[in-house]
């Protein structure tokens, strides 16, 4: 049973990591209060959305999905306020919020038990903190995913070099120039032009395969919702995975995956 208190209220609900749930009930004389300053917060961030995104991505597909980061300690609930929110408009074949949520939960289990004190220490899942759905009429954000926004300007897929090497050696997977030279991926070489993103693909499916030997499935991964963070010289680069969810549209990542799967040998 995963860790969440659920409040519901005036066609609201939110779902609550019970950490989060606990800091509510002690600021907050009751949850009509703190669902009022919670509404302020999140009509703020609908008018000015423009002003907050972080996604570099468009949304081509017209989803209705936006990735916005603000400060988020006025709802005097979060231990850090810097916060990453994954609002949606609600559209049928949108990102299942909920899903994301109580996924992320469950893998942050599954690596504190299943992954070794190493593997730990440069793998990580995106904190999340909390899920807002409302039925209410004329607003424009109909979910919204609170999580921890991972200082990081970059992705996986923005560097070339892939994993580095303490991390391929912990994980045992092979740094790029080995898969470059590996002849069961000379067709994937071949068709892709862009042969430096097609190794970091084929390198995030090894990572898939080494997670899934140990019991931990997650499909989406691909280059792209790997954070990279190195916060201190000292400190081991940090490989932060978001949005853990199963997209079979888009992305096309655990077709991919499946499909690259018995190359990775």
């Amino acid at each position: 049973m995963l860790p969440i208190t659920t409040y519901t209220q005036d066609g609201i609900t939110l779902d609550l990591v019970n950490e989060i749930g606990d800091r509510l009930t002690n600021n907050y004389a009751n949850f009509t209060d703190f669902l009022y300053k919670l509404k302020e917060f999140n009509f703020v961030i609908e008018k000015n959305r423009d002003s907050y995104n972080i996604n570099p991505y468009s949304d081509k597909l017209k989803l209705g999905i936006y990735i916005l980061a603000k400060d988020g300690s006025e709802l005097e609930i979060f231990s850090n306020s810097n916060l990453a929110l994954k609002c949606s408009e609600g559209k049928f074949f949108a990102d299942n919020l909920k899903q994301q949520f109580q996924r992320s939960l469950k893998l942050a289990k599954d690596f504190e038990t299943k992954l070794s004190e190493q593997e730990k220490e440069l793998l990580k899942i995106c904190p999340v903190y909390s899920y807002f759905q409302t039925l209410e009429k004329g607003v424009l954000f109909k979910q919204i995913l609170f999580m921890q926004n991972i200082d990081s300007g970059k992705t996986l897929g923005d560097i070339i070099t892939g994993f580095d090497s303490k991390f391929c050696r912990v994980f045992k997977i092979p740094e790029l120039e080995e898969i470059s030279q590996k002849p069961q991926f000379n067709l994937h070489l071949m068709l892709d032009r862009d042969k430096p993103r097609q190794l970091l693909k084929i390198q995030t499916a090894y990572l898939f395969r080494r997670l899934l030997t140990k019991g931990i499935s997650i499909l989406s991964l691909n280059q792209k919702n790997i954070l990279i963070s190195k916060t201190r010289n000292s400190e081991p680069i940090e490989y932060t995975i978001i949005d853990p969810t199963v997209d079979w549209v888009a992305p096309l990542s655990p077709i991919y995956n499946l499909g690259t799967y018995l190359f990775c040998q």
